[in-house]
């Protein structure tokens, strides 16, 4: 883990709440998503809850994974 908590391209690394808000899912769906596209956090912080650390995901990583299923998604299913 990075002790300035920034990602590839300089921005803030998010929690699994804010990566998922960012792509319209909930915190489970967003971590099923970026298993199914073998991303993982980029590091993690002390929960203030005493709980599990929580993980931190690198903005740039996910935009990579939309990126790459965007090219394999058809434009057309042409009938």
């Amino acid at each position: 883990m990075t002790a300035t908590h920034t990602g590839r391209d300089g921005r803030p690394l998010v929690t699994t709440t804010q990566a998922a808000y960012s792509l319209g899912m909930q915190p489970k769906q967003f971590r099923d998503w970026a298993r199914r596209r073998t991303l993982a956090p980029a590091g993690s912080r002390p929960n203030p809850s005493r709980g599990q650390a929580l993980a931190l995901w690198d903005l740039a990583d996910i935009a990579d994974a939309v990126r790459h299923q965007e090219t394999k998604t058809p434009a057309c299913q042409g009938v």
